[in-house]
């Protein structure tokens, strides 16, 4: 599989696993598996999305069925099984003799030990007879990804010494002679142990996409956004997954390669970038997306600079640390990527005039790149007026107002430049009152 690039800013800035400024963690959104496995591969497939259409498409499909089956086990024993095929101690290969020697003794002295081994085998036992219905009983027309799951199950069963065990035994009868034990518990922790952590595998994947599917109904996401080849991007009723009662939004790159943004402060730039954002990640990791619909781009890269820190120990002013992540994130990007570029508010470490001139610099540079996208904001109106007869750039803005003396914010973003300027009035209104 081929994956995303991206870095550790980019995840900071996105709050991808760790909340920043009281944020709550992307990952939280997901993180409601039935079982403690299933939740490390849902993090490990939010932690790191993908660049590889064939199979974010099958896992979209395979979160958005209907009909996802139950899990086999649930979470104490599966939790069980993990703990018993770890288990290094008495692995031995049956006897007939030994085992009927210690029959008296196993009687009449409890042995934590051998409890671990028989309980072990025996939830073992009923998992692949789980895992073998799930083979009978596979439908027409079921997403692909699962039928390769399935085809999976079933060679690592009918394909090995798991077949035979299947033969011997039956779901409702779990009691073995400790003879029996001992064969099954050999070929569990010795012969087919990589077999067994395969399988189990499938079933923290199962436990994956049936989390997702049931936070997708919960939250009204969207299971299946359009991810394309070509360079098309657009949203339609957009939100912030953890912003409540949020204002849904279309946006879409109707021009060029720069969508430059505009709105006073606290319209919802920022905001309204990071859902964006958030989106395209959770697209790239197959996961639901907080839209009603979505045609997205298939990135090779997501890089953002939004919650920059200076320097105190290297003497690095704010101003210096954003030109440095502009250059490191250029040189990321590399020749013929294709890559999101999020930019919020460049270069506020700065005077008005160099702020003006180095955004224009910058977006000079980022119109060569025209298998990228950029989204970047600003507070600079001047900077956006200056391209906007260029055709690499289009434009939106927050709706923010002064309205009989009330500062008005509905977070509806609109095409365009906007006008507002709502600093002066907010320092005469709580300094100067």
């Amino acid at each position: 599989m081929k994956y995303l690039d991206t870095d550790k800013q980019t995840c900071i800035d996105l709050s991808i696993t760790d909340g920043v400024q009281d944020e709550q963690a992307l990952s939280s959104l997901f993180l409601k598996t039935e079982t403690k496995q299933g939740k490390s591969l849902m993090l490990e497939w939010i932690m790191y999305p993908l660049s590889d259409w064939d199979m974010i498409c099958k896992r979209q499909q395979l979160v958005a069925w209907d009909t996802l089956p139950e899990l086999p086990l649930n979470e104490e024993e599966l939790d069980f099984i993990e703990y018993y095929l770890s288990y290094r101690d008495q692995i031995r290969e049956a006897n007939v003799i030994m085992s009927c020697a210690t029959i008296i003794d196993r009687l009449v002295r409890y042995d934590s030990k051998r409890y671990v081994i028989c309980r072990g085998v025996e939830l073992v036992v009923c998992m692949l007879h789980h895992l073998e219905k799930w083979i009978t009983g596979l439908q027409e027309n079921v997403p692909q990804l699962w039928r390769e799951t399935v085809n999976l199950v079933n060679d690592t069963l009918h394909g090995s010494e798991l077949e035979s065990v299947l033969q011997q035994t039956s779901e409702e009868d779990t009691r073995f002679s400790n003879y029996v034990i001992d064969k099954y518990d050999y070929l569990f922790r010795c012969t087919r142990l990589l077999s067994l952590k395969e399988l189990l595998s499938v079933i923290y994947m199962l436990d994956v996409c049936r989390t997702a599917h049931r936070v997708a109904k919960e939250r009204n996401l969207c299971c299946s956004p359009n991810i394309v080849w070509s360079m098309d991007f657009s949203v339609e009723g957009i939100v912030h997954p953890f912003v409540k009662n949020a204002q849904e939004n279309n946006w879409e790159m109707y021009q060029g390669n720069i969508c430059l943004f505009t709105g006073s402060n606290m319209a919802g730039k920022s905001t309204t970038l990071k859902a964006l954002t958030m989106a395209v990640w959770l697209v790239h990791c197959g996961l639901p997306a907080p839209v009603k619909s979505m045609i997205c781009p298939l990135y090779e890269g997501i890089y953002t600079s939004i919650n920059l820190p200076d320097s105190l120990r290297d003497g690095r002013s704010h101003f210096m640390a954003e030109v440095l992540r502009i250059k490191e994130v250029l040189e990321k990007m590399g020749k013929g990527k294709r890559c999101l570029v999020v930019l919020d508010e460049m270069f506020r470490g700065t005077n008005a005039k160099d702020a003006f001139e180095a955004s224009v610099a910058v977006n000079e540079i980022l119109k060569d790149f025209t298998n990228c996208h950029f989204l970047v904001s600003t507070h600079i109106l001047e900077y956006a007026k200056a391209f906007e007869r260029d055709n690499s750039c289009c434009f939106y803005y927050m709706e923010a107002e002064i309205k009989e003396d009330r500062f008005v914010c509905p977070h509806r973003l609109q095409k365009g430049i906007s006008e507002a300027r709502v600093g002066y009035w907010l320092v005469k209104k709580l300094l100067m009152c």
